[in-house]
């Protein structure tokens, strides 16, 4: 708080704030228009108009799925790799268009929340679906907008409400594995201010992720959520979130001695996540607005993992933002300016690899800027960005985007520079075999895509056909073995990782009552090993698709969803040399099945299977998933 870059920005707003007074349409007037913003842009903009591939998840398609968790829907999007270790609630990574878990930003509310105390990457598992409205996914390079942890893509989460009426909602699920979950709502809306707060809770048994053994590893997640809008006058609002998560998920040990793969182990770990956030945005008039933003994620990991005491990991990152807006017509220019800080700390029994217990901090000032232009046929942006970093070398991200329309199609394109700083645990991390590496290089990435959308059958038809292709230099490795201490570290990769593919998207509208949806994605990862030669990035599937199905009736309705993931590659480590390799995990099929039946205006009942065929597979090499699934359950609303 006591930064001169703070202090300027903070005084910059509020004196612009008390001194205006002029009554103009405000920027979060236009958050009441969620199907037109989208995070592709400073400022909001139409899906249609977007230079970058854009896919939007809406509160039906939860709705309709009977979803618990969002990690199916996200494997019906175009380009993303789902990777679940294990059974229900154990960690979920998402990795876009070949990219790592920790290239993608994952956002709630505007506030980010990938994890510094968990490698920057965001655990999916913990995420309840009960308040989200919508969630809005842009791939592509977009850290000269939203910095480091954006090389991919972006993910932003929205639980903010949009109905002005008073209403209450309520439900209670139980099914296989001994799963149970209740959750609760109450929304206020009017003109002026538009608030939920609701619970989330989920208990289960869960799987037995060992390919031996018959010990069950479970789940328990609680989540609270307060989001809301004030509008205090025309010109100015105020928005707020606080969100917490308490989970719990029991996992097993690794055999390093025998057979490197699960053992049954009464193993658990402990994780509580806060995201708060409060933004104020003001319209000076016509032509000029502008918004602070200040916002807080705070995560504390706590291992039980057979040793005398916890091993614990704690990050909090505190993001201070503040942005001005030019309207001018079809011209658009928007500054951002922003502070961060980051605090990182590491509890654990010391050992032979070297003592974890260590605090470390690290900040960064950034500026940003980017011009649009919005025509009536032809869109046009350009943003870059500029970040001072404490721990290294300043560095410079850019993006450049177009979008044409023609009589029956539009056509778009981006281009951007990004970069990816080495995270605290690849620097410092000590854990298990793992030694951190203090000299590692951020990442850089050059990344481009060119695609096409269409509309055909009286807009019944929706088809979009997007290449892209991305070079990463510097790619950090993970696993790389230290033959001096006999255990791992992490290293930067000479040369370059190629990653390139094709997505295919079809939406088909035929009705109110009948509506599929279809994707594909090809996707060529392969970076460069220390011997100079290509290898498969690990869990990058070459082919992936999917197909969903909804069928309405006029108090019922029916889904049907399948998802395929190809063969891919993951990296195993046996307990005697070479120790590691790489070995194939196979394709698997998920298929779904879901519906509800509304008894009347109250009551609605719910119904779910998932994993119909009983599909034998792994995501994680020698981590079991979930077999066949169902579950029943009853959803109130008054």
């Amino acid at each position: 708080m006591q930064s001169p870059m703070l202090r300027a920005l903070c005084a910059v707003f509020f004196i612009s704030l008390v001194s205006n007074q002029s009554i103009a349409q405000s920027a979060s007037e236009a958050d009441s228009k969620p199907m037109e913003i989208i995070t592709v842009s400073a400022t909001p903009i139409n899906i249609d108009d977007a230079g970058s591939s854009v896919s939007i998840i809406t509160r039906q398609d939860i709705l309709d799925r009977n979803a618990a968790s969002i990690q199916s829907l996200l494997r019906e999007i175009p380009g993303f790799a789902v990777s679940q270790q294990g059974s229900h609630g154990a960690v979920t990574q998402v990795r876009v268009r070949g990219a790592e878990a920790n290239q993608v930003l994952v956002m709630i509310n505007g506030i980010e929340v990938n994890d510094p105390a968990q490698g920057s990457e965001f655990d999916f598992s913990q995420i309840s679906t009960n308040d989200i409205e919508r969630i809005e996914i842009v791939r592509g390079p977009q850290s000269a907008l939203w910095g480091n942890d954006a090389m991919a893509g972006v993910i932003h989460i929205i639980t903010m409400p949009s109905a002005q009426s008073n209403s209450f909602d309520a439900g209670i699920e139980a099914g296989s594995f001994s799963t149970q979950r209740a959750t609760f709502a109450a929304s206020h809306g009017s003109s002026r201010h538009q608030t939920r707060f609701s619970v989330d809770y989920l208990e289960s048994d869960g799987t037995n992720i060992a390919r031996s053994g018959s010990e069950d590893d479970g789940l328990e997640n609680l989540t609270l959520s307060l989001a809301g809008r004030y509008a205090a006058t025309d010109n100015l609002s105020l928005s707020y979130t606080v969100r917490h998560t308490d989970k719990t998920s029991e996992f097993d040990s690794i055999d390093f001695f025998t057979t490197g793969l699960p053992v049954d182990a009464d193993y658990e770990t402990n994780s509580e996540y806060l995201y708060s956030g409060v933004a104020l945005a003001h319209s000076i008039n016509d032509t000029f607005d502008h918004s602070l933003k200040i916002s807080r994620t705070d995560t504390d990991n706590e291992t039980s993992a057979g040793n005398p005491d916890k091993d614990v990991t704690r990050g909090v990152r505190d993001s201070f933002k503040y942005q001005f807006n030019y309207l001018g017509g079809a011209n658009r220019l928007s500054l951002l300016l922003e502070h961060e800080t980051e605090d990182y700390e590491q509890r654990g029994t010391a050992s032979f690899f070297g003592d974890p217990n260590q605090n470390l901090d690290a900040d960064t000032d950034s500026f940003a800027a980017e011009y649009r232009y919005d025509g009536e046929r032809f869109n046009f942006s350009l943003s870059g960005r500029h970040d001072n970093n404490s721990e290294f070398d300043d560095a410079d991200s850019w993006r450049m985007t177009g979008n044409f329309k023609l009589s029956q199609a539009t056509l778009f394109a981006s281009v951007g520079e990004s970069i990816k700083n080495p995270t605290f645990t690849e620097r410092f991390g000590f854990f298990t075999n793992f030694i951190g590496n203090p000299d590692l290089e951020p990442e850089e990435s050059l990344h481009w895509e060119i695609g096409a959308r269409t509309s055909l059958l009286d807009d019944k038809l929706d088809l979009a056909l997007t290449y892209f292709d991305a070079d990463l230099e510097n790619e950090i490795n993970g696993f790389v073995f230290d033959s001096g201490t006999g255990g791992f570290t992490s290293a930067n990769v000479d040369g370059e990782s190629e990653r390139s593919g094709v997505e295919l998207e079809l939406g088909y509208s035929h009705s109110e009552q009948f509506d599929l949806k279809a994707t594909y994605t090809y996707l060529d990862a392969t970076q460069e090993d220390f011997n100079g030669g290509d290898i498969t990035e690990v869990r990058r599937p070459e082919h992936t698709g999917s197909i969903a199905m909804n069928y309405r009736w006029q108090q019922a309705g029916l889904h049907f969803s399948a998802s395929y993931t190809g063969t891919q590659e993951d990296d195993f480590f046996p307990p005697f040399p070479p120790y590691q390799e790489r070995v194939e995990l196979d394709a698997f099929t998920l298929v779904s099945l879901s519906g509800y039946y509304n008894v009347n205006e109250l009551v609605t009942v719910t119904a779910r299977l998932e994993n119909i065929t009983d599909e034998d597979y792994e995501q994680v090499y020698g981590f079991e998933s979930p077999g066949i699934g169902g579950y029943l359950g009853l959803r109130l609303k008054w």
